[in-house]
Order: C-alpha cells, then structure tokens, then sequence
C-alpha cells in the first residue's frame, strides 16, 4: 500500500515537472513520511475514539509537538519500531492524562527534572538531521526553554487537571528523547554536528 502510494504519486509529479535523481530522492522521502504520519494518525484516532480519548489526544498531540518543535530528540530507526513506540506513548498516555491524578510533590520534580533537561540537552539531533550550525543550535535551545516556561505559566493561570496532566507527561517523554543516556540505550549517536567539518557548513 505504502509502495503503491509512493509510486502514484511520484508518476503524477513527473508528469507534471522534470525532476532530476536528486528531486525524486527528496520526493521519495518526503512522501514515505507523509504516509507513514497520516498512517498512523487515522490508527492513533480510530482508537482514541473507541478509548473516549479524542480530547486528550488532541491536546497531547499540540503540547507535545510544540515541546518537540525545538527540542528535537531521538527518532526511530525503522517504522515497525516507530509504531512500537507510538501506540503506547500516545493512547497509553491519554488514559494517564485522563485517569490519573499526580501529587504535588511529583508535578514539582517532573517540572524542575523537565526545565533542567531541556537547558542541558535541548536541541537534541539525529544522524538524519544533524544540527550543524551553531546558531541554529543557540536559537533552538532557546525557543525550546522558553515554550517550557510559557507552558508552566499558562499551567499556573489555567489551573485544570488534565492540561496539567498532559503538559507534564509531555514533558517528561520529551526529556527522555532528548537525554544522552536514552540515546545509547537505543544504540543512536548523539550531538551528531560534531561528525562534520565545521569549515566546511
């Protein structure tokens, strides 16, 4: 299906534009990850529907993009292990979001052990999309802790549990993803700018 997908639409764009081995690379891989979100996009709302999970999805799906947006972090190596990850930390964490109530005690640690995490390892980059250019790094560190602050104050003006719920587990996986030790548990190189030249960018 996804092959099909790829090819169809590859045909169509040709036929519409000369597209060079260079062009149809970046198309190829453009579209493959196209499908594979839209893919899992229509699983995760079939079963947030059949779960009551739709409005936790939703706002788990913002906040945590937003936190991703700068902080990058780890990515999966191949899209069977993408699923692996993203059913259980999407719509097992909306029954969290949904179900459970964290005490005070542990909000405090997941905010400070969050705002630490992203001053130490945001942004955080991969062999795929390495961050080579040292302000794009400066600036992204930045954007990244300042969505974390914006995140705590809205927490504290809005005083609702499940925007609440939801801003710390977001956080909290986002701080994995970015943390050096996550990365050589999974085998993944890390600070991947510092293999290139930086004469040469």
């Amino acid at each position: 299906m996804k092959k099909k997908f790829i090819n169809s639409s590859l045909k169509y764009i040709e036929s519409q534009k000369n597209l060079t081995d260079l062009d149809r690379k970046k198309l190829k891989y453009g579209l493959e990850g196209f499908y594979n979100l839209m893919t899992k996009f229509i699983v995760l709302i079939i079963l947030a529907t059949i779960f009551n999970l739709i409005p936790e999805l939703i706002l788990l799906t913002i906040i945590y993009g937003f936190l991703r947006l700068y902080g990058f972090g780890l990515h999966a190596k191949k899209t069977w292990q993408c699923w692996v990850s993203t059913l259980p930390i999407y719509i097992g964490g909306c029954f969290l979001i949904k179900y459970v109530t964290i005490p005070p005690l542990i909000c405090n640690i997941i905010w400070i052990f969050g705002f630490i995490s992203f001053i130490l390892f945001a942004p955080s980059d991969t062999k795929a999309r390495p961050l080579i250019h040292k302000e794009k790094r400066i600036r992204a560190k930045i954007f990244s802790i300042i969505i974390v602050i914006v995140l705590y104050n809205i927490n504290l003006y809005l005083n609702n549990s499940i925007f609440l719920n939801t801003s710390l587990y977001a956080l909290f996986i986002q701080s994995l993803v970015m943390n050096p030790l996550v990365y050589k548990i999974f085998n993944a190189p890390y600070n991947n700018y510092k293999t290139f030249d930086q004469t040469t960018v």
